[in-house]
């Protein structure tokens, strides 16, 4: 009775074990889904290209498909949202998402890849508070500085707020040099695995 007892327990376990599993494996096939759609929608005047871009990350970065596919869709979305082309935001957020993967690996950011996108992207759009914890720190006369800078070296922006994010993003750049190139340095550390 007590062998029955315990080998019906010990099924009633691997069952609940194999539900969850199950479960799991449906929330990500679900979540790639909703990935790549969201990818498509948001760069589909520059397909080709978007897709290009995230092999790109995925390879060089040791980012997943998917990974890579929501960091790039994440970002373009919202820069599409401010009046971004789909090339300005697919090219920005190539740019935002190789440089977080480098700070999230330079600094082993607790918020990781995904983490040090978010912070990066709300910096594009005005929100600088956050990039702190990136040791980025941005003032809004530095970023009119380097619109002015920028324009008097002859580039052009479709507003305002496009001429800003791109000055954000090179402020950026300029204070994480140590950081660029990090993950393709220490990409066989132990923390990196």
């Amino acid at each position: 009775a007590r062998f029955a007892s315990a080998a019906k327990f010990h099924l009633l376990a691997a069952g609940a074990a194999v539900a969850v599993i199950g479960k799991r494996l449906i929330d990500a096939a679900r979540d790639a889904e909703e990935t790549r759609g969201k990818f498509k929608t948001t760069f589909r005047s520059v397909r080709g290209e978007a897709s290009r871009t995230a092999k790109e990350l995925q390879r060089g970065f040791g980012l997943s498909g998917t990974q890579a596919k929501q960091l790039l869709a994440d970002t373009g979305d919202l820069l599409s949202g401010f009046g971004f082309t789909g090339k300005a935001a697919l090219d920005l957020s190539g740019k935002v998402n190789k440089l977080a993967v480098d700070l999230a690996s330079f600094s082993n950011f607790s918020g990781g890849a995904e983490g040090a996108s978010q912070a990066l992207t709300k910096a594009l759009l005005g929100e600088r508070e956050s990039v702190k914890a990136l040791g980025i720190a941005i003032l809004e006369e530095d970023v009119n500085a380097k619109v002015l800078e920028m324009t008097q070296r002859g580039l052009t922006f479709e507003t305002e707020r496009q001429a800003k994010a791109y000055a954000t993003l090179e402020i950026a750049m300029s204070q994480s040099a140590n950081a660029i190139g990090d993950f393709e340095r220490t990409q066989d550390s132990l923390a990196n695995q």
